[in-house]
């Protein structure tokens, strides 16, 4: 009974939501199944994710914004922040460069290069399981 009243207000609050086209879900008997995004934006993941999870989209957007705030600072204070099942974030420092004497290839002339300070330089790197999926996936067409 719960699950005909739950398909029934998700049916008409499709109805209602012509803009969240790209988001229909297809109603089966058995079990709902969510269409996947066509574009991959902010405005349609908040939109995915308030009608996955029934919740406003002002709020949804919050919980995601907040979600970037734990991850940027994670990796601010050194820490390799993992991402789910996707891999980690963390940044690497790029050592310092000393000034050196280069040579321009067209010309010949000497050059010289000047010094470059060590640098913080943001990374991610990919789980395996992520590795092997992504194998397994058809490349679509452009």
């Amino acid at each position: 009974m719960a699950k005909a009243q739950s398909t029934t207000k998700l049916k008409t609050a499709l109805k209602k939501a012509p803009k969240k086209a790209a988001l229909a879900t297809k109603l089966t008997r058995k079990s709902t199944k969510i269409q996947y995004l066509e574009k991959y934006t902010i405005a349609s993941i908040v939109d995915y994710l308030a009608e996955k999870h029934n919740l406003p989209n002002k709020q949804m957007k919050l919980i995601i914004e907040s979600f970037y705030d734990v991850i940027s600072t994670g990796v601010k204070n050194g820490e390799r922040v993992p991402l789910g099942k996707i891999g980690k974030i963390y940044y690497s420092v790029r050592p310092a460069r000393k000034a050196r004497k280069g040579r321009n290839p067209r010309t010949g002339e000497e050059v010289d290069i000047p010094a470059k300070r060590a640098m913080k330089v943001p990374k991610f790197s990919f789980s395996k399981s992520f590795k092997e999926s992504i194998l397994k996936v058809r490349a679509r067409k452009s």
